[in-house]
């Protein structure tokens, strides 16, 4: 059964991703903060540096041995 403990930890989870999309959304879209090749310009700064350098710092800080290994073979 689902509690509503469970629904507040889920929520508290996503509404905080959910809230970033819609300010990077409306910032482009109705105000207007950012142009083209800036949005182009951050783009390519999270794929290059950004995205590689949260992925090894969080393998490099993961103990795998201390994982589930049905869960490592269920995301391979």
């Amino acid at each position: 059964m689902i509690t509503g403990k469970d629904m507040y930890d889920v929520l508290s989870a996503m509404v905080p991703l959910y809230v970033a999309m819609m300010l990077g959304y409306g910032s482009v879209r109705w105000w207007g903060i950012f142009s083209a090749v800036q949005c182009s310009g951050i783009n390519r700064f999270v794929a290059v540096f950004a995205v590689p350098l949260l992925s090894f710092s969080f393998i490099s800080r993961n103990n795998p041995f201390k994982m589930d290994g049905k869960f490592i073979l269920a995301d391979s």
